[in-house]
C-alpha cells in the first residue's frame, strides 16, 4: 500500500513538472516570437520613419539619428513585453534600465548636449556647410558640421573643431546669409585740405571699383565721422557680394590711397606742436 502511494506522489510531482514545462515552452515561444515580430516591426517602423524625414528634406545626420534612437527605444520595449510573457516582472527590468540610462547619461552628459545642440543645429539651420561664420572667437568657413561638433577652414588654412554645445551656446555671425557686405574704409586728410574733393576721392575708390554693388538702399556714401587731434576722418561705406568681401576690401583701401595722392591730399601723420617758453 505504501508502494503504491509513493508512486502516486511520484506520478503527481512529473505531472505538474510537466505541466510546468509546457507553460514555460509555450512562454518561450510567444516571448520569442514577440521579440523576433517585434523586430520586424520596429524595423519596418523606422525605416517609414526615415523615408517620411528624408521626404521633409531633414539632413541626412539627423535622420540617421533619430532612426538610430528610434531604434534602440522600440528595441527596449520589445524585450521587456518578452520577459514579461516569461513571466519575468517587468517592474524591476524596467527600474533596471531606466537606472542604468540615468548613470551613462551622467557620464555623458557633456556628449550628450553635443548630440543636442548638434540636432538643434541640423534643424534649424543657423549655418551650413560653405557658410562664413564667427563663433566663440573663432571665424571660417563651416567645413563640416557632424552630431557632436562642426569644424571651420580659417582664412589661414587651419581647422578649427568646435563641440556642438559651444557653437548653440554662444551668439553666431553668419555673414553667408546675406547675399551682400558692408565694406568700411576710414581714411584721415589734412585739416587744410579740400573737404569735397576729399570725399569726392575717396568715394570715387568705391563707385569705379569693379567688385562694387549699388542698388537701392544700399549706394556707396561717405561721412565726417570725426575731428581727430591730427586730420579730419572719412569714412566710406561701400557694398560688395559675401564673395568678394576680401578682395574689394584691400583693394579700396589702395584705390583710396591712390585717389587722395592724386587729387593732391594729404593723409597726416600724427603731429604735436611743441611751444617751448624761454624764461628771461
Amino acid at each position: 500500500m505504501n508502494f503504491d502511494l509513493e508512486n502516486l506522489s511520484s506520478f503527481a510531482g512529473w505531472e505538474r513538472l510537466a505541466e510546468t514545462g509546457m507553460a514555460f515552452g509555450t512562454n518561450l515561444v510567444a516571448a520569442l516570437a514577440i521579440f523576433f515580430v517585434g523586430r520586424w516591426i520596429a524595423a519596418r517602423l523606422v525605416i517609414l520613419m526615415k523615408a517620411a524625414l528624408t521626404r521633409a528634406k531633414v539632413d541626412r545626420t539627423l535622420v540617421s539619428f533619430l532612426g538610430n534612437v528610434a531604434n534602440v527605444g522600440l528595441l527596449i520595449l520589445i524585450i521587456i513585453a518578452a520577459l514579461g510573457k516569461l513571466g519575468i516582472p517587468t517592474t524591476s527590468v524596467t527600474a533596471l534600465i531606466g537606472g542604468a540610462g540615468l548613470a551613462v547619461a551622467l557620464s555623458l552628459k557633456d556628449q550628450l548636449s553635443n548630440f543636442a545642440a548638434g540636432a538643434l543645429i541640423i534643424l534649424f539651420r543657423p549655418f551650413k556647410v560653405g557658410d562664413y561664420i564667427k563663433v566663440n572667437g573663432f571665424e571660417g568657413f563651416v567645413s563640416e558640421i557632424k552630431m557632436v561638433q562642426t569644424a571651420l577652414s580659417t582664412p589661414d588654412n587651419e581647422e578649427v573643431i568646435l563641440p556642438n554645445s559651444v557653437v548653440m551656446s554662444n551668439c553666431i555671425v553668419n555673414r553667408s546669409s546675406m547675399p551682400l557686405c558692408r565694406v568700411q574704409v576710414v581714411v584721415g586728410v589734412d585739416y587744410a585740405c579740400d573737404l569735397k574733393a576729399a570725399k569726392a576721392a575717396v568715394l570715387k575708390a568705391a563707385t569705379e571699383h569693379p567688385l562694387c554693388v549699388q542698388t537701392q538702399g544700399k549706394e556707396a556714401v561717405t561721412y565726417i565721422t570725426n575731428l581727430a587731434d591730427s586730420a579730419i576722418e572719412i569714412t566710406l561705406w561701400a557694398w560688395t557680394n559675401e564673395a568678394d568681401l576680401g578682395a574689394f576690401r584691400f583693394g579700396l583701401n589702395e584705390q583710396v590711397v591712390e585717389n587722395l595722392r592724386a587729387a593732391n591730399i594729404n593723409i597726416p601723420f600724427p603731429q604735436r606742436d611743441v611751444h617751448i617758453i624761454q624764461q628771461q
